[in-house]
């Protein structure tokens, strides 16, 4: 929210994600992701999501924050191989 930039963003959290991308951005993506936590939270499907591109995204905010995390999630990670399934396989998960 604006109301954190000045306490957060300026001060600490614009080190993490580097010059680039541009806050809104940043923004956008991290609440995609948030969005994506709250259902699978709330036990709410997820499979008309762009999971794929939910998987990206999480890499490269692990990324962001710690290369070492996100190429050992990358290596350790089970879902493009259950993304590569047929959909009716992927419902059972």
């Amino acid at each position: 929210a604006k109301r954190y930039e000045a306490a957060l963003w300026r001060t600490t959290l614009y080190q993490c994600f580097g010059p680039t991308p541009a806050r809104r951005h940043l923004h956008d993506r991290l609440n995609s992701l948030l969005t994506l936590r709250n259902r699978v939270a709330h036990h709410e499907p997820i499979v008309r999501r762009k999971l794929q591109t939910d998987h990206d995204a999480i890499l490269w905010v692990l990324g962001m924050l710690s290369p070492e995390m996100a190429a050992w999630v990358r290596h350790h990670s089970r879902v493009p191989q259950v993304l590569a399934q047929p959909i009716h396989r992927i419902r059972q998960f």
